[in-house]
């Protein structure tokens, strides 16, 4: 990443627009102590148009009932005729208008049927409500008792007259006198009864309710009117779309405008620029600005300097894996390449099923043709077509297709015997099987941690230099000579080396471990500290790289049986629903559909949750430092139309 000072005198409106389209430049104003100014202005009329143009795809989204997607490809001849002939304005104050009128309907609607439902309850009562509210020595209580409860004749000596009821509740209604009102209140509440407030309606309650009836129906039939109006949006879907990424194109060079700095003769504006694409920048400022000056320089320590990961065609689908993780720092090793073959091959043991890693790899690539002017997206397709293969070949090697499909065609047919050609090993054969897929996986670990602590070494001896590097070197020792002593007492054992061999392997172990020690020493004061932080530097690698992570990988050996397992008995399920009369190969077929696919998903949302988990837990920590600030150029947004190159 370079950094760049960019002064000039001219009009500087081009080169912004050219660098929006290149999207290559990220866009900050000059450092302070340039001594220039800020001359910008608000933007009023960029934040209204953006507004106008949301509002209108908020109300299209409402409309069809969910939010907008996909792409529309256009060219740059097409996008501008649609946005000089868009009345944004005129087209904005009509919908506005209709979706405030249909908010207000809304509302009365809402305030009609709370009126209908209180009026329900006392439909059948004969006396005006005002006239209750009227009586001057008396007062009155409407109150629901449930059916379940004992009904009362009469609370506290006065009459109970029911006034409406339904399967669950009756509404009864009684008069009283003033002072009596706190008895009457508290039987009726012993008696389980639940008072009911109403209005002083001025007419009987049956009179109103029909009139509130007549008022909600012209109310629904004005408020059809206004949304068969509002639906004509959709015939201006396209333009909505189309000027809603100009507006928010606009919107954002506005801002990168905002952060131009002035002085009596000059102005200029600073950045970010991939070292890639200096070469092109150059061109383009001495093309638009001829007589500008633009210094390109290397980062300082203190700078906020963006990451922007650069991999191969074939490595940027793992971006995404170490996207959701999160930026590594400026400096430091960026894990996508290290991590892809793990990751491919991690995800392959989790799943272990040929047939499933071609339902991923077919529906990867037809959705990867849906999504093919969405970057992000096909990032992700393209990582699922890459498991999806690694799955293919673990469940070829392991003789997974479907489950155990393959043991049930017939023998001698040309698939059986062709698929069963490529079994290296089936671990639910039995015997010793489980136990050599189970190290496979172990295997695996092992040597990623030792990638990892390569890549740990590596990187400290960029950064720090080897006088500097003396803990990622014993670490690195350490995991090496394990590995060589394990390998040297096997072959030992077997006779094929002499055994005084495995002193070698030994003696450069416990070496490694004592340089451990005396480094994370020497790193403390004190006695007791030197020992303890000694002590506990050689057993942080024993529980930890040696152990803890490698055994980790043993969740790809579970994960792997599992797929399969499922997969075995959804296939017992199938071959026994046959046996049933009539339906039983229809129903064979369904459980045979419904049930891998579950497996399938199951499977694949277990391998990427742990596949991941082991690249942030057991190998990120080895050498990654994350919290590196995401380069963001300025460019144009894309959301709804992709520009066809011409």
């Amino acid at each position: 990443m370079k950094k760049f000072y960019l002064f000039f005198s001219g009009n500087h409106l081009e080169v912004l627009k050219e660098l929006q389209k290149e999207e290559m430049v990220e866009i900050n104003p000059l450092p302070e102590k340039f001594g220039f100014e800020n001359s910008t202005r608000s933007l009023p009329e960029s934040e209204e148009a953006f507004e106008k143009a949301a509002f209108l795809r908020d109300a299209l989204g409402k409309v069809e009932g969910k939010p907008s997607s996909g792409k529309m490809v256009i060219t740059r001849l097409q996008e501008k005729e649609i946005i000089d002939s868009f009345p944004i304005d005129k087209k904005y104050a009509e919908f506005f208008a209709l979706r405030k009128e249909l908010l207000r309907r809304e509302q009365i609607e809402k305030k009609l049927a709370e009126l209908k439902s209180e009026l329900l309850l006392i439909r059948r009562l004969n006396i005006v409500p005002c006239e209750l509210f009227k009586m001057k020595n008396f007062s009155f209580c409407l109150f629901l008792v449930n059916k379940k409860n004992r009904i009362p004749e009469k609370i506290q000596g006065f009459s109970v007259e029911e006034i409406w009821s339904d399967n669950k509740n009756f509404l009864f209604l009684t008069i009283f006198p003033v002072n009596r009102r706190k008895e009457i209140m508290g039987q009726i509440e012993k008696s389980n009864g639940s008072q009911i407030k109403i209005r002083r309606w001025n007419k009987l309650p049956d009179g109103i309710l029909k009139k509130i009836d007549i008022v909600y129906r012209k109310n629904r039939e004005v408020m059809r009117g206004v949304q068969e109006k509002l639906e004509n949006i959709s015939s201006i879907k396209h333009e909505i779309l189309v000027f809603y990424d100009y507006a928010c194109s606009v919107l954002r060079y506005q801002k990168a405008k905002q952060k131009l700095r002035t002085s009596r003769f000059v102005k200029g504006f600073s950045g970010w620029v991939r070292e890639r694409d200096t070469p092109v920048l150059e061109k383009l400022v001495i093309k638009a600005l001829p007589d500008s000056y633009l210094q390109i320089t290397d980062p300082e320590i203190n700078d906020d300097i963006p990451i922007a990961l650069e991999n191969k065609t074939f490595i940027e689908p793992f971006e995404v894996v170490t996207d959701l993780y999160g930026r590594p720092v400026y400096r430091n090793i960026d894990p996508t390449g290290p991590l892809s073959l793990f990751f491919a091959l991690s995800f392959g043991f989790c799943v272990s099923d040929a047939a499933y890693g071609l339902v991923l790899i077919i529906l990867s690539l037809l959705f990867i043709r849906k999504f093919r002017f969405t970057p992000v997206m096909m990032k992700f397709l393209r990582l699922i077509l890459y498991s999806g293969i690694a799955t293919l070949i673990m469940g070829a090697i392991t003789g997974g297709w479907f489950g155990d499909m393959l043991n049930r065609l017939p023998e001698n047919s040309m698939v059986t015997r062709t698929l069963s050609r490529m079994v290296i090993l089936n671990p639910l054969e039995g015997g010793d099987k489980a136990f050599i897929f189970l190290g496979w996986t172990l295997i695996i670990g092992y040597l990623q941690i030792l990638w990892g602590l390569t890549l740990n070494l590596f990187a400290s001896i960029r950064q720090y230099g080897t006088k500097k590097s003396e803990e990622p070197f014993a670490l690195l020792s350490i995991q090496i000579m394990t590995a060589l002593l394990v390998l040297v007492f096997i072959e030992a054992r077997k006779g094929i080396i002499p055994g005084d061999f495995i002193k070698i392997p030994g003696i450069l172990l416990s070496a490694s471990f004592i340089y451990l020690m005396v480094i994370k020493a020497k790193s403390q004061k004190g006695l007791i500290m030197r020992l303890f932080w000694a002590l506990n530097g050689g057993y942080s690698v024993i529980a930890g790289n040696l152990l803890g992570d490698i055994l980790s990988y043993s969740r790809l050996f579970g994960l792997g049986l599992t797929s399969a397992v499922l997969g075995f008995v959804v296939n017992e399920i199938v071959f026994m629903s046959t046996g049933i009369p009539f339906v039983g190969y229809v129903l064979g077929f369904l459980i045979f559909i419904v049930g891998h696919s579950g497996n399938l998903a199951i499977s694949l949302l277990g391998g990427y949750v742990h596949t991941s988990r082991l690249q942030y837990l057991e190998f990120f920590t080895k050498f990654f430092e994350s919290g590196g600030r995401s380069f963001s150029p300025l460019k144009e947004i894309r959301e709804y139309t992709y520009i066809e190159k011409s």
